[in-house]
């Protein structure tokens, strides 16, 4: 199809934190046995109602993000967060900076405009090396300042 730009969405992945979490879950649901069999059920009930506390709080992390996205298209980045829509043009673009966490070592980029600034983790959605790399190509495109 000549003469139409492709569009390129990607969405955020739900990470479940229960892989995270399953030794805790594990040890705390052992605990609760021996706890129940050996100790008081009193104390079983405890280390059961702590696994179920953080279980939910990990499902309210999952569900906090569900349906965010972000669309690279010729002239812009659409962001779609919280039923909520926003873009930026990548001839606003003043600066972009790249940075590696310490603890997960995933790659975050700052991008600042005139007016805000906006993070993007590629790794938290999918196609992740995709999406970074269609980023790179848009900012060189643009001749967008990289600043280290």
């Amino acid at each position: 199809m000549k003469g139409v730009n492709l569009l390129n969405k990607y969405y955020f992945v739900d990470k479940s934190r229960y892989t995270e979490n399953w030794p805790l879950l594990a040890l705390l649901f052992v605990g609760a046995i021996l706890a129940w069999w050996q100790i008081s059920s009193l104390l079983a009930a405890v280390l059961a109602g702590l696994g179920f506390i953080i279980m939910l709080v990990n499902e309210k992390r999952g569900k906090k993000k569900n349906g965010n996205s972000i669309e690279v298209l010729e002239k812009c980045i659409i962001f779609n967060e919280d039923g909520q829509s926003r873009s930026i043009a990548f001839n606003e673009i003043k600066k972009i900076k790249y940075s590696n966490s310490i603890t997960t070592g995933d790659s975050t980029i700052l991008i600042q405009t005139g007016i805000n600034k906006h993070k993007i983790q590629p790794s938290n959605y999918e196609n992740s090396d995709k999406l970074l790399q269609q980023l790179q190509s848009k900012f060189s495109d643009f001749n967008c300042t990289i600043v280290k």
